[in-house]
């Protein structure tokens, strides 16, 4: 073959003509100047295809790739920390996070993924100040309620003071004859103490009867 060998061939191994010159021409001139930044196509791109379908197809890749950017799992490119800090940055980042939270359709998905959401119980909990619609029929039965209140309170009042009277009454006539009772068994009671006591009996002898029970019936002389 051609080209093979320890240097022995003399044939190339590609063709001249490739290059875009011939054999026993001389090499072309370098060119001093940058390549074209848009060189010149040979074979122009196929037209886009119009309609409603495509138009539409269009719409929903343009909202998926919105959608895909915003979501959380999106990877964003690691910025290089500048040396001097925005105030502004701050809050671009903060808003940037709270958009891309992610909130599940949970229509498609089991009750048991989702989570329970506990509800936080007020601790200044407010009373319902919201003024009730008194109607004149309302008024007329409240009124009528009070009255009657009125003439039961004072039946009751009459009735009481009545009760008083009489329970004064009659303690008045237990605590006279109670005093009696008392005043007579006191009485009966201190001669009664004063009969038995040593002061009522009498202790005075004149000496009349001494001696009498000495003699026992002998009769001796009488000096």
């Amino acid at each position: 073959m051609a080209g093979r060998g320890r240097g022995r061939g003399k044939t190339m191994s590609f063709n001249v003509e490739m290059l875009g010159f011939g054999r026993g021409e001389t090499l072309p001139a370098p060119v001093q100047q940058p390549r074209p930044i848009y060189p010149p196509q040979i074979y122009k791109p196929v037209a886009l295809k119009e309609g409603e379908d495509y138009e539409y197809m269009l719409a929903l890749k343009q909202e998926f790739r919105g959608a895909a950017k915003k979501s959380p799992f999106y990877l964003n490119y690691s910025e290089k920390k500048r040396d001097v800090e925005r105030y502004s940055d701050k809050y671009q980042l903060a808003q940037q996070e709270s958009e891309r939270k992610w909130i599940p359709d949970w229509r498609m998905f089991p009750a048991e993924l989702k989570p329970a959401t506990r509800r936080k119980i007020k601790s200044n909990i407010k009373p319902n100040l919201k003024k009730a619609r008194v109607t004149e029929r309302d008024k007329e039965d409240i009124v009528k309620k009070l009255e009657i209140l009125e003439t039961t309170d004072s039946k009751t009042e009459d009735k009481d003071k009545e009760d008083d009277e009489k329970d004064g009454e009659e303690k008045k006539k237990k605590d006279e004859d109670g005093e009696d009772i008392v005043d007579e068994e006191e009485i009966f009671d201190d001669e009664q103490l004063e009969e038995e006591t040593d002061y009522g009996q009498s202790y005075f002898d004149n000496g009349e009867g001494f001696g009498d029970d000495d003699d026992d019936g002998d009769e001796g002389p009488v000096y």
